[in-house]
């Protein structure tokens, strides 16, 4: 091997020498998830107009549980379990934080529909189902996204789920076991 080779072979050496230092010397200890929907996954940040007129911002809720329930008015299971979602919000205020996203085809008007209840988590509208496509949003609802304080996916799946086992859910989301 001639001197050059040589060289090149330690400038290689240490490039990933240092790669591998920055890697593992993140501030969090560990590499970034990947981004995604699914668990494991980071999910990409994003902002939705609320019903109400507010906005939700995926970014201004770390630190926080954030559990996001896909739903439709004329969806039955989706109906009833709607006090889930807004109890365990209004049990753990600061801790949590809840998105209710009413999924297409949006046959009614989720506003109307909502002026009979008086539930203290935002709703959306995925209008365009542009939201929907990047929570890999099923056509079985309804549905279920749970998020760490770090904004990583630990559950999600479609299907209705028990006050119980929403509490266990984002218990688990939070370290709680």
């Amino acid at each position: 091997m001639n001197k050059k080779t040589g060289r090149l072979l330690w400038a290689a050496a240490l490039l990933v020498l240092a790669a591998v230092l920055l890697l593992v010397n993140r501030p969090e200890g560990k590499p970034a998830p990947d981004p995604g929907s699914q668990v494991g996954e980071q999910l990409p940040d994003f902002t939705v107009q609320c019903v109400d007129g507010s906005s939700f911002s995926l970014s201004e809720q770390r630190g926080k549980v954030v559990v996001i329930n896909l739903w439709a008015t004329w969806c039955t299971p989706c109906v009833r379990e709607l006090p889930h979602f807004d109890r365990l919000l209004r049990e753990r205020p600061g801790e949590i934080a809840v998105l209710a996203l009413h999924c297409p085809p949006v046959t009614t008007d989720v506003a109307a529909y909502l002026k009979d209840y008086d539930y203290a988590m935002p709703f959306a509208v995925d209008e365009d189902g542009s939201l929907g496509e990047l929570l890999n949003a099923s056509t079985v609802l309804p549905q279920t996204i749970i998020l760490d304080a770090d904004g990583v996916v630990t559950y999600n799946r479609e299907g209705s789920l028990s006050y119980e086992e929403l509490v266990s859910l984002a218990d688990e989301a939070g370290g709680k076991e």
